[in-house]
Formats: structure tokens, sequence, C-alpha cells
């Protein structure tokens, strides 16, 4: 049953001009409200007002492939501005500034949001992160995907920055800096007036916060 912040929601989306890209609307919403094993295939073709109830396994094969092509989709759109971002890093010599380098990662994002109010990609994000990236369900990032290029790139230029902490614990603490960035977000945009910040207050404090938590020292064991 579709509340009214839902059909809300919904109508603030820009129009799908198709069946595959409203499925992949469609399912990154519920995937966000819901979590991803509460949706169910018939949920997003319903929601797609798809009759077809095999739709899904038509475009995607898999709930799993919809999954995947819902990064895909959002990461084509933040790729330009994170290359925009690594162009403006070379030009003034910043590419190994550990927080201008996690500004590279997730402004294009925070911009989605604040520029055109989609929260959406970041809750489903959020709840990758949370349950299905533990078991190893793979991100366009992991195959070498085109769309994500700028992100592998920076990603590398993280790994150099963080050297001390060895590969597995800086991109163990990139994802968990990720999911505060992301849970962080969904939380701003749920009552910003909470926070007493403007949204580039926000971002800033976010950025700093992710900066000092990331770069810590471990223990030693």
């Amino acid at each position: 049953m579709m509340t009214a912040s839902t059909v809300s929601a919904r109508k603030a989306r820009p129009l799908a001009t198709g069946t595959r890209e409203r499925l992949i609307l469609e399912a990154e919403s519920l995937f966000g409200e819901r979590g991803i094993d509460g949706v169910t295939m018939r949920m997003i073709c319903e929601a797609a007002d798809q009759k077809f109830a095999g739709s899904v396994q038509y475009h995607f094969g898999d709930q799993l492939g919809l999954l995947y092509a819902v990064f895909e989709y959002r990461e084509e759109q933040l790729q330009p501005r994170r290359e925009a971002l690594l162009e403006e890093g070379r030009r003034t010599g910043q590419l190994d500034n550990l927080r201008f380098l996690l500004r590279i990662m997730f402004e294009p994002n925070f911009a989605m949001y604040e520029e055109q109010g989609i929260i959406s990609y970041m809750r489903c994000h959020a709840a990758y992160l949370a349950t299905h990236r533990p078991r190893g369900v793979e991100h366009p990032v992991d195959r070498g995907s085109p769309a994500t290029r700028a992100m592998r790139e920076t990603m590398t230029l993280l790994e150099k920055r963080l050297v001390a902490l060895g590969p597995q614990l800086a991109a163990f603490r990139l994802e968990c800096v990720g999911a505060m960035f992301l849970q962080g977000v969904t939380q701003y945009a749920s009552g910003p007036e909470h926070s007493g910040m403007t949204p580039r207050q926000f971002f800033d404090d976010m950025l700093d916060m992710m900066t000092q938590s990331i770069s810590v020292l471990p223990r030693a064991r």
C-alpha cells in the first residue's frame, strides 16, 4: 500500500523514458524505503505500472541484476562531476589532500540531493552497504564498469594516501565512512532545520568528520 509520502516522492522524480528506467527508479526507491530483502520483483513491477509480472526478470535477469543496474544508472550520472573534481584537483595540486579526495567521492552524491532533491539513491546505497555488501554482492566498481572510472581512480588515490593503514583496512574504512555519509544525508534530509546548518555547511561538517574518522591510526594489537 502506498502512503501519501510515497506518492509524493514518486511525483518528485523525473519521468522515466522507458520501461527499463521506470523499473530502475522504482526499485531504487523501494530498496531505500523497505530494505533490499523487503522488496519483491512483483512489488517493483506494480510500482512501475508494469502489467507483466516478469518485467524485472526480462530486463535484468533477477533482483540482484536490477540492483546492479540501479548503481550503474546513477554512477553514470555522477561520473562527470567526479571527473571535473579530479581535474580541479590536478590543476590545484590537491590530489594528495585526503579531505579533497573524500570530496571527490561524495560531493556528486550530495549534489544530487542538494540540487535535485533526490535522496532515494543514497537510501538504497545505505541499505546495500548494511546488508548486501557484506554478503559479497558486487557494485559496478568491483567489475571495473566504465561508469565507475573516476570513482576507481579516486579510490586508488585514497589508498595511496592511507598507505599506513594497509589496503584492507583502508578499503574497509572507506566503506564505513561511506555508510556514515549516506546515513547522515538521509537524517539531514528528513529535517534540515534540526541541524541548524545549510546544506553546504552540513556537507562540509560531514567531510570534516569523515576525514578524521578514516585517517586515525589503529590501536596497537
